[in-house]
């Protein structure tokens, strides 16, 4: 097995959760779908899970893509989900507040849905569906576009429940419930697969310019405050030798070719995976067979 085969299959019996993180622009969506094409036509069940609301994995494989797991026309083993974040938000807060009533005078209840209402509640409702997904032992690979940061993954370990750390505003102490008891333990479980190289790659894509490799590089880093290493550095667009038949783009890529040095250098660890910028958008699962052919 190459070094490449050990980050994108899983060992057997095993089960494989490949992460694509990246600023936006670089390509995680159509390297998610490239990927997740791949693996199913090795053989290996696979899931194909966007947590982008914009979610253009539809578009790249040409299918309908809802947020119920469909099977994808055209490519047997491959299955594709997104997760509708607004929906999940609103039931991450019900199921919160819908807990809280029981418990809470309304002076409570009225700080929960203000604290509720900031930017880290839909992060962490994406999560929570992200844990949902991440736990379903049917499939044996997960592709994942758009990962999480080490930002969301370390405000997530904080304690898990949102009306905890307001009854501790609120003055009121209570137990911590049987079902957030079973949440965190189900969040520590994803956490430690996803520390866990065997089980999960973590693949940052960026194009062979000086911005998005600082982005990806920094983002690296901050996973590995975490232990979780990056096993996959995808360079994307790279101008192909015959093309480079100007004067500009002979130019072009000879700065390319300098920055995927620098890609190398700076991700020494991880595998380096090199894809050529194409004439066409990419779209279909014919002409995603054909890419996964070309570099993998």
């Amino acid at each position: 097995m190459s070094r490449l085969d050990t980050v994108l299959y899983p060992n057997e019996g095993g089960r494989k959760n490949i992460f694509f993180s990246g600023k936006g622009g670089v390509g995680k969506t159509s390297m998610a779908c490239i990927t997740a094409v791949q693996t199913s036509r090795k053989g290996f069940k696979t899931l194909l899970l966007t947590t982008d609301p914009a979610a253009h994995i539809g578009n790249v494989l040409d299918k309908p893509v809802s947020d119920k797991i469909t099977a994808i026309e055209g490519v047997e083993n491959l299955y594709a989900v997104k997760i509708d974040q607004k929906k999940a938000t609103e039931e991450y807060k019900e199921n919160i507040l819908k807990d809280a009533e029981d418990k809470f005078d309304a002076h409570t209840i009225m700080a929960m849905k203000e604290e509720l209402d900031s930017p880290c509640t839909e992060e962490m409702a994406s999560f929570q569906k992200f844990i949902e997904f991440a736990s379903i032992e049917d499939f044996e690979v997960v592709v994942f576009d758009t990962a999480p940061t080490g930002h969301t993954l370390r405000m997530l370990e904080l304690p898990m429940d949102w009306s905890k750390q307001i009854q501790l505003k609120a003055g009121v102490s209570t137990t911590i419930s049987e079902a957030d008891q079973k949440q965190k333990e189900l969040f520590d479980k994803v956490m430690d697969m996803m520390k866990d190289e065997k089980q999960t790659t973590f693949a940052f894509v960026m194009y062979p310019e000086k911005t998005p490799i600082v982005e990806a590089y920094r983002a690296s880093q901050e996973l590995m405050t975490l232990d979780i290493k990056t096993q996959l550095a995808v360079a994307n667009l790279i101008i192909p030798e015959e093309q480079a038949i100007t004067p500009f783009y002979q130019k072009r890529r000879n700065m390319q070719l300098g920055y995927i040095e620098e890609i190398k250098e700076t991700f020494k660890d991880a595998e380096l995976l090199k894809v050529p910028m194409l004439e066409d958008e990419i779209k279909g699962i014919t002409m995603l067979k054909e890419i996964g052919d070309q570099i993998f």
